[in-house]
């Protein structure tokens, strides 16, 4: 993967907007350039190229551990050896993931493996940087383990269904009383085996323990901010008992407004990115619906209604959830209330979208009604009506709570550099976060919407022929993957920019009176291959020229 590390890249919204700046953001000073340290979640891009593009639609320098040390799909990463890698860079600011710290990353955190001893041992680097940087940003998080066992390891594959059933019969039976579900629990339990069980719950315990560690960093001043975020969750489950346990901790404690716990995982490190970027902003948002309200929805895989996962998720940049005129403006595609007035609902919606980027506003949408993919029809009207380079962000990706995080850590960074550029910002400073922002923005498209929708699932249909599993490639079958990924997404990607983002113009700052802009000329080069030896994610890296 190419990997910026002097990052000046950024993103453009609309040719001449009003961003709608509230009087505190209006009036907040420029920050001088810092660099952020990173510790990702892992090394898929969701956890290195996002977080580095949040960065970078900024003007920010983030930067990570040695790639090495960030192990790769079942190879766990080097807890020891990004803890000597904290202690020795040299940043103004640092966003710490616990499971990479603590035990290599976030598949190595589902198994028993790693000890609590090793896993103690490694995160004592956030209290040794602290005690060296007492004045810094330590920002942290953490997940609350999800349910399901990682895919893609044929030895336990057959498990990891009745271990989600189980996992959530336990929790109703055991600790809120449906004795009625016992006899159901107890036939589920019996298919599998007890290694199985022993190392999933050795690792709950292990993962839950480090939790509440980190609540009490919190409190004594150790950690600056903690996200603890729900993996893959469900209303009732493991997790849920955990999540309640560690809610009454925060409270006992009074560390609420210091902590956030809410569903999602990997778009936490693109999120508390842009916390850090944002300080001192407290932007504000205006959320708007497609369909149903977000506090009659709750998305698959969370436990919470979505309204709340917002509230949670704008909290965890330092913003505010209002009614009324707002800074940006958070367009949610939500199912409708039944399924005849889908199509109108969308058409209101994207006609909605468009008319508030032609009045310049700071428009972000996120579209989390399905999981792993964009709700393609959303997109179709999308590129229908609104010129897509004049949104701030777009996501579709995976979970609800990644699609919103991901989205609003990419505005809210652009967002804050953008008013920021009222002083004294040159033009040269102003044009690499407008190229990264779109960069980023036909990133997120393609990715989300052609690559799920179309292309992925002709790769796993093209592997299945083969009898090869999409999941778990051999290293040979990868290697004619990366070919075949490159051969049918790069064509796509270029000609999604010529139809929706070449010529359009791109809002790089404001100077006084004057508003900068510039045109998207050209795709220059595609960077794309597998990230790991399976087909559900790809890494897409498009370099764009700005006329």
């Amino acid at each position: 993967m190419r990997r910026r590390t002097v990052l000046t890249a950024g993103a453009a919204v609309l040719a001449a907007p009003l961003l709608g700046l509230t009087p505190q953001a209006a009036t907040a000073a420029p920050r001088p350039s810092r660099r952020i340290a990173l510790v990702p979640l892992d090394d898929r891009p969701v956890n290195v190229y996002c977080p580095t593009m949040t960065a970078a639609v900024a003007g920010v320098d983030l930067t990570l551990p040695p790639r090495k040390a960030l192990g790769r799909f079942f190879q766990p990463g080097d807890g020891a050896a990004v803890a000597r890698w904290l202690g020795s860079v040299g940043a103004d600011e640092y966003v710490i993931s616990v499971s990479m710290l603590a035990y290599g990353g976030l598949i190595a955190s589902r198994t028993g493996t790693p000890t609590l001893e090793s896993a103690r041992a490694n995160i004592a680097a956030i209290q040794t940087l602290r005690a060296a940087r007492p004045g810094a940003q330590i920002v942290v998080h953490d997940t609350i383990q999800r349910l399901a066992l990682t895919p893609g390891n044929p030895d336990l594959e057959q498990y990891v269904a009745p271990l989600v059933e189980w996992a959530k019969l336990y929790d109703q039976v055991e600790n809120l009383g449906r004795e009625e579900l016992r006899p159901r629990l107890e036939a589920v339990r019996a298919t599998i085996p007890d290694a199985v069980v022993d190392d999933y719950l050795t690792a709950r315990a292990r993962n839950h323990e480090v939790n509440r560690q980190m609540v009490e960093w919190v409190a004594d001043g150790t950690i600056s901010h903690l996200v603890l975020s729900e993996d893959d969750t469900a209303p009732v489950g493991l997790a849920r008992a955990e999540r309640v346990e560690l809610e009454k901790l925060v409270e006992q404690l009074g560390v609420g407004r210091r902590v956030e716990v809410f569903p999602g995982a990997d778009e936490v490190d693109a999120l508390l990115v842009a916390r850090l970027i944002a300080a001192g902003t407290a932007p504000t948002f205006r959320v708007e619906y497609a369909g149903i309200s977000g506090e009659q929805w709750t998305a698959d895989l969370e436990g919470i209604p979505f309204a709340e996962n917002i509230r949670r998720h704008v909290k965890s940049v330092g913003g505010t959830v209002v009614d009324g005129r707002a800074d940006l403006v958070l367009m949610v595609n939500t199912p409708s209330a039944s399924g005849n007035q889908r199509a109108d609902d969308l058409a209101v919606f994207a006609r909605r979208a468009a008319g508030l980027t032609a009045a310049g506003e700071s428009v972000v949408v996120v579209d989390p009604v399905f999981v792993n993919r964009a709700d393609h029809d959303l997109v179709a009207e999308l590129k229908q009506r609104v010129d897509l380079a004049a949104l701030l962000s777009y996501s579709g990706w995976n979970t609800g709570g990644n699609a919103l995080g991901l989205a609003l850590a990419h505005a809210t960074a652009r967002w804050a550099f953008l008013h920021r550029s009222t002083s004294g910002l040159g033009v040269p400073a102003l044009t690499g976060p407008g190229r990264a922002h779109a960069e980023y923005l036909l990133y997120r498209f393609v990715k989300d919407d052609h690559w799920k929708n179309v292309i992925q699932r002709a790769a796993y249909a093209e592997a299945t022929s083969r009898g090869w599993t999409p999941m778990n490639l051999t290293a040979e079958q990868k290697t004619f993957f990366d070919g075949w990924v490159q051969d049918h997404l790069a064509p796509v990607t270029r000609q999604y920019f010529t139809d929706h983002f070449a010529g359009h113009h791109l809002l790089l700052g404001r100077r006084g009176a004057t508003t900068r802009t510039a045109k998207l000329a050209d795709v220059t080069d595609i960077h794309i291959e597998l990230p790991w030896d399976r087909l559900f994610e790809v890494t897409l890296e498009p370099h764009l020229t700005l006329a």
